[in-house]
């Protein structure tokens, strides 16, 4: 019997720069090992999590993937959660480094793979394939930071038109059908993303991530309709019960949650929302109609102009997470010609085996 995966992204592009949530992966205090790579782009990090997963998850563990906002078919990391085994992509822009060396976090150095005397006749065309990478992804950030900008003024429209009292009456109703009416130590938050801006576009692993669930809420409305208000006030009386959550962020704004799971209910509470436009079957909330109707029609001719520079924004964005992605590639081309891949092959065994190690210890 084969393992389940689950996908998610540690983290974003977003209107913020690059937002890392890759704390969160699995904490120091849970973890048996958390081993952190290292290496060069082509070098196989990615490729050495993707083979430690599949193994795993055909011997019947359940994995986390986690993949990378910058090439969604690329990992940052995976997560063998019976073992509480973490592997990371530890490179830039993640730049994650051991906490407790030795106690839990291991490096694996992939650069070791490198055929380094071939690199001097190359150096500066690796150093100005990075620099048009790095200008790519500044340009995408201002345009999502702009995006962002005019998303706020559509949330404001909506927002000046929204019932507060029927909204906190929506917030209570669903509490307490939701979560139980006993109180002991407080539950923890995880933060992670479902959503990514991707050089494939918006991409979002929702529908896996929810899979398990009895119970699906779906907050379904615009812009400043009350959906973030109302997963905030859930996930903080379920903390309060002692319940843990899963926080999963919006891109556009990382401070700002899309979607909600409380996993010991096995309850998932998410929003089909502007940017991922996707359907859900679950019981569902029309978060439109707490707006007063008379105040959007004389708004709506605004509302209109703003959600479509919005898009606009949003896909030049994209567009310049692809051309990096496209860079990224030519980066690459330099790295894996020079790649010695039964030193791969090595660390890849070496790993293994002492993944193997703390399975049999436990």
């Amino acid at each position: 019997m084969t393992g389940i995966s689950t996908h998610y992204f540690l983290g974003g592009n977003t209107g913020k720069g690059f937002y890392s949530h890759f704390n969160y992966i699995i904490s120091q205090k849970d973890a048996t090992r958390i081993i952190c790579l290292k290496g060069g782009p082509g070098t196989g990090k990615s490729s050495l999590m993707k083979k430690i997963g599949k193994h795993y998850i055909d011997r019947g563990y359940d994995v986390e993937f986690h993949h990378c906002s910058s090439d969604s078919d690329s990992l940052d990391g995976v997560l063998i959660k019976e073992l509480k085994v973490a592997m990371l992509d530890g490179t830039s822009p993640h730049m994650i480094d051991p906490i407790t060396p030795g106690a839990v976090d291991d490096i694996v150095n992939m650069g070791i793979c490198l055929k380094e005397e071939n690199f001097k006749n190359i150096k500066f065309n690796i150093l100005a394939v990075n620099e048009e990478i790095g200008n790519s992804f500044r340009r995408a950030y201002r345009f999502f930071a702009a995006a962002k900008s005019i998303y706020d003024d559509w949330y404001t429209f909506n927002n000046e038109a929204l019932n507060l009292y029927e909204l906190n009456i929506l917030k209570e109703n669903l509490k307490n059908r939701i979560l139980p009416n006993t109180f002991s130590s407080l539950g923890k938050k995880r933060h992670l993303f479902a959503t990514g801006f991707t050089p494939k576009g918006v991409i979002t692993y929702i529908h896996n991530i929810v899979k398990d669930m009895s119970s699906v809420y779906v907050l379904k409305g615009s812009p400043g309709t009350g959906k973030t208000r109302v997963l905030e006030y859930i996930a903080d009386e379920a903390t309060r019960r002692g319940l843990d959550v899963e926080i999963l962020h919006t891109p556009l704004n990382p401070e700002k949650i899309e979607h909600l799971l409380i996993p010991e209910l096995k309850v998932a509470l998410v929003t089909s929302n502007e940017i991922t436009k996707i359907e859900f079957h679950g019981e569902e909330y029309d978060m439109d109609s707490l707006l007063d109707a008379n105040y959007i029609e004389k708004k709506q001719d605004d509302i209109d102009d703003v959600s479509s520079i919005f898009y606009i924004l949003l896909q030049k964005g994209l567009d310049c997470i692809k051309t990096a992605k496209d860079l990224h590639d030519e980066l690459e081309e330099f790295y894996v010609p020079n790649m010695d891949f039964n030193k791969a092959d090595q660390i890849y065994e070496e790993v293994l085996n002492k993944i193997q190690g703390y399975e049999e210890s436990l």
